[in-house]
């Protein structure tokens, strides 16, 4: 039996607008109900001969919502995860915002520009190059041509595919593409951001610099609506979080308590979901805008996190390797974050930041389960108290998995805890880890702190200063983003360095 499927009269429609206003999006009552005809026919028949033989109107198709009436506020600067299984209605509402679908009731207003990736692809020539696609894109956006020769170059730059720019489009492959859509429309200054799983394609280190731009975007008053089924990035990236399942929306609140009732539900029944949540919910959290702290519940669904400084058995050696080569077979040189940040030094510098093995071989690869180590080492440019490291392993998002400070508690430590260099002192510190990060690419920072000053501030601080690869095991029975077991740190002084004469002009 074949189905026709066409969309349900509307009511009222999309407002843009480029008023800038404190809400970047306003919905009221938004919904999407499609009609679906058994057959193409009795849409045409519907249409032109609504009625049957006595003059009684018939009804020859059956009504799909595939969006309940929701309302919401998005303010200017703030980001909205939205989430829920597939089917549960998140590409029409996305769709519904940005104009590429009309509601069949309700209105929603857009203040601003919008940029959009909604499907991957999606607005491009695949004839036109990919400099003819910048120039299409960023017109159909509202660009003059002299704002599109301004960003060219930025745009360009971030998305990175060389030569290929001037290469048609249908010549890409699925990752370029989503570079290049992303280059367009994250420099178009849009006031509304829509992302729809775009990012799930293309490589890791890509990933992260797109979502470091994502947070300058918000820093500029820029609006974010992402649809992702990845809970580490609503926690990190969202200030609120929108559950829909079946079109409704179930839940509207803070990015903990939403996550956490996904999870629970994702495999879940229909049933288990009405069970679950309650039923006024949707109608009371989604009218209201995302502003306000977490709630009591939000709390309340937030797990503590174990220390990562327990020690354990499987220590490694008591002093950081002398190797100063990278082992050839571990170590990629192209694998290196394109989101390095520096922050200005205040006497004291990490000097630089590697990797080693089990086997002691400085390397930026490793298989799935094996120990490693991260050493840092430091310079100081003048006497210091009660000084204190940190480092940190995040993902391509930026969400931090794990981390380990030495000393491993910073706010009671002892004064004899702590580092007390004096100028020209050099030092190393090895972070040891037993091996539990997941598969995947990963990026390390870190940071030395002045601790005796409340709050603690950084007197030199890096962002994803290394790169590091974990290499699948299909073999594996580990689940979870990681499953790591931190050991102790080490603090070994080196020989002083004398300081870099300085030259007159």
């Amino acid at each position: 039996m074949k189905s026709s499927v066409q969309p349900a009269s509307h009511k009222e429609s999309i407002e843009p607008s480029r008023d800038i206003g404190e809400f970047a999006i306003e919905a009221k009552s938004l919904s999407k109900c499609y009609r679906i005809y058994n057959h193409p026919r009795d849409r045409l028949r519907q249409s032109i001969w609504p009625r049957n033989i006595t003059g009684q109107r018939v009804k020859l198709f059956r009504e799909f919502w595939a969006l309940h009436p929701l309302s919401f506020s998005l303010k200017r600067g703030q980001t909205l995860g939205v989430m829920g299984r597939n089917g549960s209605g998140k590409s029409t509402l996305l769709q519904l915002l940005c104009g590429t679908l009309t509601p069949s009731s309700g209105a929603v207003h857009c203040s601003g520009r919008i940029g959009a990736l909604l499907e991957l692809g999606s607005g491009f020539n695949p004839d036109f190059s990919g400099i003819e696609n910048i120039h299409l894109n960023a017109a159909l956006l509202g660009l003059t041509k002299k704002e599109i020769e301004e960003q060219l170059d930025n745009i360009l730059s971030f998305a990175d595919i060389g030569d290929f720019v001037d290469q048609p489009v249908k010549t890409y492959s699925s990752g370029m593409v989503v570079r290049l859509a992303f280059a367009v429309q994250a420099h178009v200054n849009p006031d509304l951001l829509v992302v729809d799983e775009a990012l799930a394609v293309g490589d890791e280190l890509f990933q992260k610099k797109c979502y470091r731009h994502l947070e300058k975007l918000k820093e500029n008053g820029t609006a974010i609506l992402l649809v992702t089924h990845s809970c580490p990035q609503i926690l990190q990236h969202c200030d609120e979080a929108l559950l829909l399942h079946k079109g409704r929306a179930r839940l509207h609140g803070r990015p903990p308590a939403v996550t956490v009732t996904y999870q629970r539900l994702i495999n879940a029944s229909d049933e288990e979901w009405d069970a679950t949540l309650p039923k006024k919910t949707s109608n009371q959290s989604t009218e209201s805008p995302l502003t306000g702290s977490p709630s009591d519940q939000d709390q309340q669904n937030i797990a503590p996190v174990s220390s990562p400084q327990q020690s354990t058995s499987n220590q490694l050696s008591a002093h950081p390797s002398k190797t100063t080569q990278p082992s050839s077979g571990w170590f990629d040189e192209n694998l290196i974050p394109s989101t390095t940040e520096r922050f200005e030094s205040k006497g004291a510098r990490i000097e630089d930041v590697w990797i080693e093995n089990s086997r002691g071989n400085r390397c930026n690869t490793l298989p799935f389960g094996e120990p490693f180590q991260i050493i840092f080492s430091y310079r100081a440019s003048e006497m210091l108290n009660n000084i204190g490291f940190a480092c940190h392993i995040a993902n391509h998002t930026g969400l931090r998995i794990t981390g380990q400070s030495h000393p491993p508690c910073l706010t009671t430590a002892s004064d004899q805890d702590f580092i007390h260099p004096k100028a020209n002192d050099c030092w190393t510190i090895t972070y040891a880890f037993h091996g539990g990060l997941w598969p995947g690419t990963y990026v390390i920072g870190g940071g030395i702190l002045h601790c005796r000053e409340e709050p603690h501030h950084f007197i030199d601080r890096v962002i994803d200063f290394r790169a590091l690869r974990i290499l699948d095991q299909p073999s594996s029975t580990v689940v979870g983003a990681a499953a790591l077991q931190a050991a102790e740190t080490r603090l070994r002084l080196t020989p002083p360095v004398e300081a870099p004469r300085q030259t007159s002009l």
